[in-house]
């Protein structure tokens, strides 16, 4: 086994959570309806043809590549969204994003990752710090609403998201950054995730260590999901493979917290 890692990062999606079903379905709605709240136009309340279509475009003049890349800050997507239709936003741009940003996930909240809470906790109660970094077009303060409104949700000491760093998974910046939030160099944590493709990629890039987890695989919506991490797999001994969270509590993986920690 390498050195005792200081941290460990989290990925969200099919790692920390996973959909209900209906979840999607639920949001797309929330949203649809908030928009039509939100944009004023010439011609009237948008609808959802216009809505997706707009959509479309302004994601795909983002920077941003790739299905699992929400770059954009909420407030940002609703500007840039009201001047691909014609339009305005009704009052300002940061209360709407913020707006944006919440609906739907305390109405529809997808579901939490016991194991997940079972790790967080541990290793908080050993001075371990915990965070996560995830794609995601929710911002920080949303997801920790969520958590805090969950009886036994995790409590990670940042969440990093794609939405505010400008920079999806598997680009190392998102991975640098959740490094800088807790005052450690990459090399000092543990990142944990289900998709080879953007978490075990983008760890390796930014030089943090790599566990790939397997414990929520069955619950992907997508047959060629479950068919593409096995298929990019190059078998290499730096990637740890997991079934279960609780797998990461070995002992002597985490260095503990309090004073060795803080002079290592």
């Amino acid at each position: 086994m390498s050195e005792p890692y200081r941290a460990l990062s989290l990925d969200l999606w099919f790692t920390t959570l996973s959909f209900e079903e209906g979840t999607a379905v639920a949001w797309r709605k929330a949203r649809e309806q908030l928009l039509r709240d939100l944009l004023v136009l010439p011609g009237g309340p948008p609808t959802r043809e216009q809505l997706r279509r707009a959509s479309s475009e302004v994601r795909a003049s983002d920077s941003g590549e790739g299905p699992w890349r929400e770059t954009l800050d909420p407030a940002i997507y609703l500007e840039r969204l009201a001047e691909r239709l014609g339009g305005r936003l009704r009052g300002d741009a940061e209360e709407a994003g913020a707006l944006y940003s919440d609906v739907g996930l305390l109405e529809a909240p997808p579901r939490v990752n016991p194991e997940a809470v079972e790790v967080v906790r541990r290793l908080s109660e050993r001075g371990v710090p915990v965070l996560a970094i995830t794609n995601t077009g929710r911002r920080e303060r949303s997801w920790k609403r969520f958590f805090e409104a969950s009886e036994d949700g995790p409590r990670f000491r940042a969440i990093v998201t794609s939405c505010e760093v400008g920079r999806g998974k598997p680009s190392p910046e998102i991975f640098r950054v959740g490094a800088e939030r807790l005052g450690l160099p990459c090399s000092s944590i543990l990142h944990v995730g289900d998709r080879w493709d953007i978490d075990i990629v983008g760890a390796r890039a930014a030089g943090m260590g790599r566990a790939l987890y397997r414990g929520l695989w069955d619950r992907y919506s997508e047959p060629e999901d479950l068919a593409l991490n096995p298929k990019l797999d190059d078998g290499g001994e730096d990637v740890l493979r997991i079934s279960r969270l609780t797998e990461l509590l070995t002992e002597g993986r985490f260095l503990p917290g309090g004073e060795e920690a803080k002079t290592r």
